[in-house]
């Protein structure tokens, strides 16, 4: 189950390709003022990533994860320039 969203791109309306990383949300349980997560509720997933996918797919496989995690959501390569030419200025 998908518990929390942390958007670290540095180009946040690049959607097609990303880096998604899921961590257990029970890691999130150190954080000031955060929703507590007990972690003998199920499994666990310690860490899971996968690279080259939509932000829709990076939350369906997040969602679907067997317990509570945390997505990441990274640029997959920050210098990389976008599949569409760029807008002619006049």
């Amino acid at each position: 189950m998908l518990a929390n969203v942390h958007d670290l791109r540095e180009r946040p309306y690049r959607w097609k390709t990303v880096l998604a990383v899921v961590q257990s949300a029970s890691k999130d349980n150190v954080a000031e003022d955060s929703d507590r997560v007990n972690s003998k509720l199920g499994v666990e997933i310690d860490y899971a990533e996968r690279e080259g996918i939509s932000v829709r797919d990076a939350v369906l496989w997040a969602e679907g994860m067997g317990g509570m995690v945390t997505l990441y959501l990274y640029d997959v390569d920050p210098e990389s320039t976008p599949d569409e030419p760029p807008l002619r200025q006049s």
